[in-house]
Order: C-alpha cells, then structure tokens, then sequence
C-alpha cells in the first residue's frame, strides 16, 4: 500500500489502540505511529540495495514498482505480529505496547490484501522469505526485470 493510504489507516487503528488499552493515550499514539513507522524497514532494504540514499522519488519507484533485488523487511512479518499477541494475550504488554501490536497487525493485515497483485500471498511470512532466500525473483508476482544483486554481479566479475 502506498504512503498516503497507511497515514488515513493510522486514525481507526489509533481509535483501536485508545479502546484495546483501556482509554490510553499511549495506547492510541503508538498504533497511529506504528501503523505508518512500520514501513521504516523499507528504507533499510533500499539503502542495503542502492548503497546510497537516491532521493524520495527514486526510494518510492523502487519500493512501490517492484525493483528491489532483495526483501528483508525484518518487521512485516506475521511471526512479528503473534510474538507481540502473545505478549498482549499473557498480560506483558504495557498499555503502549498493546497500541504497538494493533497498529502493526493493520497495517500487516492491509499490506497483506493491499499487495497481492504485487508479492506472493505467503511473502508477510519471514519464513517464506527466507526459505526463499529473500530473492525479489521468487518474491514477487511478476518481478518487472530479473532482479539483480549489486553484490552478487561484482562477485561474478
């Protein structure tokens, strides 16, 4: 999903994370944060991809069309989600950290349906992306050129 779309999300998931903790205002901040700050993992694929910070514009092509050779996205993943679940469900979780998980479980929920024409449906899985060797060819749909890692092609020469 794109930017704009996870920052109208953050208002309901805010309201969520208000009820779910029991009338907290850190409960409701840190699901509207986290619901938009998830994507922050995004930023680290493209910097481990490009070596440098190529602008705003060239960071949303790369991400948003599909180009990145590799997908790590270290905190989309369902297997985050459940470890912050069971925190909540066994009582650990501080009002903030219940406001956490349900700003990450939607916006997980909302990439998951948002991006299925773009990745595969188990792609919100670590596992899958590491059984996959987190390879954008493998990764998605219709990858829009074989994908190449820089690091791989200087190994080859």
């Amino acid at each position: 999903m794109k930017l704009a779309q996870h920052c109208l999300s953050a208002v309901p998931l805010a309201l969520a994370g208000y009820a779910a903790s029991g009338g907290r205002f850190s409960g409701a901040v840190m699901a509207g944060l986290s619901s938009v700050l998830i994507d922050c993992d995004h930023v680290l694929d493209y910097l481990l991809y490009k070596k440098r910070w190529g602008g705003m514009k060239d960071f949303f092509a790369n991400c948003e069309e599909g180009r990145l050779p590799r997908l790590y996205l270290v905190l989309h993943s369902f297997e985050f989600v459940i470890f912050l679940w069971l925190l909540v469900g066994f009582g650990i979780a501080a009002p903030w950290g219940v406001g956490l998980t349900i700003g990450v479980t939607g916006h997980l929920l909302l990439d998951w349906v948002g991006n299925r024409h773009v990745v595969k449906q188990s792609f919100y899985w670590m596992s899958f992306r590491a059984m996959h060797r987190f390879d954008g060819n493998q990764l998605y749909v219709t990858p829009p050129v074989s994908l190449e890692d820089p690091a791989e092609e200087s190994a080859r020469a």
